[in-house]
């Protein structure tokens, strides 16, 4: 082809050294990467970038030449200019796409060597989950969310252990990417919920529980426990959340992430344990506490109702009084009858 530069003759006789080299690269989802593509720095570069039999990016004569390019990279691809006479050859692809991945080939030509590189390219969306819990009233609901992913995955319902259909869903498109919301409604607080989400590689499961009522006295204190093992509370990536319910509404107590952080000043947390206590009880903290424990593949919501009641002493006070009161009146009633003469009729 015309304008087009080859290697020399000796590097197409195979005379000069030829080098093999084979990369995996992981990029996110509508953002850009760079694919690697180093090479023995020499004179007149020839890069050609491949995939299967599409031209993805050419370059000689110390300019690109994109006339071939398939046009899926239009205008989504950039060698560095100013580094290719220091051997380095990568290509940056930007905006990526589901459709990117896959093998890509590198070769480099110079007078001195031949170079050829594999780069195996996986795009990972950037997909998160949640399991969320509300109460209204008297009625308690579930909602298992799984946002940005592709293909749409299928969320499923455990109670105990058996499977259950669920109460309603909800999915939303951007662009091809979907976010799902499947709702489910907690008819017994006896049994745990679960639902399961696949992925790629593995699950994510989330699991709902409540746990036994707890009564305290009015300026007592109360720890409440979260449920899980010690080792998995200073993992990377595992976090805390302790949430109120009440009247409909959803609070943040406290959070612990590798350290805690506090938005209550009765509230603390144990960081060697993540229990939560909360101190110097009114009345009005009566309720449900939450225990959002999360890890990047398993979510446990943990449930527990506060019951606050008058101070015991403060009963105990009362019912000591009553009889002795009632006992000093009945005294009092025989002395002034016993003093003004007065008999029974």
């Amino acid at each position: 082809m015309k304008g087009q530069k080859i290697p020399s003759l000796l590097c197409l006789l195979s005379i000069c050294a030829t080098t093999w080299e084979k990369e995996t690269v992981t990029g996110l989802f509508a953002k850009d990467v760079i694919l690697p593509c180093p090479f023995p720095p020499g004179d007149d570069e020839v890069i050609y970038w491949k995939k299967e039999e599409n031209d993805v990016h050419r370059y000689y004569d110390r300019r690109d030449y994109l006339e071939s390019q398939h046009s899926n990279y239009r205008n989504r691809t950039h060698v560095f200019h100013e580094h290719i006479p220091h051997g380095n050859a990568s290509l940056k692809l930007i905006n990526l796409t589901l459709t990117d991945k896959g093998l890509y080939r590198c070769y480099v030509g110079t007078q001195q060597t031949k170079t050829e590189v594999e780069v195996e390219l996986h795009v990972q969306v950037s997909s998160y989950y949640a399991l969320e819990y509300r109460k209204k009233d008297t009625e308690r609901m579930l909602t298992c969310s799984a946002f940005l992913t592709y293909p749409a995955p299928n969320i499923t319902w455990v109670i105990g252990n058996k499977p259950i259909q669920e109460t309603h869903r909800e999915e939303t498109r951007d662009g091809i990417l979907y976010s799902l919301r499947s709702h489910q409604s907690i008819v017994t607080t006896s049994d745990p919920y679960s639902c399961h989400i696949p992925l790629p590689q593995g699950k994510w499961t989330a699991e709902w529980r409540m746990k036994d009522q707890l009564a305290k006295a009015k300026g007592s204190r109360v720890a409440f426990p979260c449920e899980f093992s010690s080792d998995t509370l200073h993992r990377e990536g595992n976090s805390v959340v302790w949430k109120r319910i009440r009247n409909s509404e959803t609070s943040v107590l406290a959070i612990f992430n590798g350290t805690s952080h506090s938005y209550q000043p009765r509230v603390q947390i144990n960081q060697r344990d993540c229990s939560m206590i909360l101190s110097d009880l009114t009345t009005s903290d009566s309720g449900e506490y939450l225990c959002n424990m999360s890890t990047p593949h398993y979510t446990k919501l943990t449930v527990r109702t506060l019951e606050v009641e008058h101070s015991d002493n403060t009963w105990k006070t009362v019912t000591l009084l009553v009889p002795v009161l009632i006992g000093l009146a009945v005294i009092g009633v025989c002395l002034c009858r016993k003093r003004f003469g007065m008999t029974p009729r």
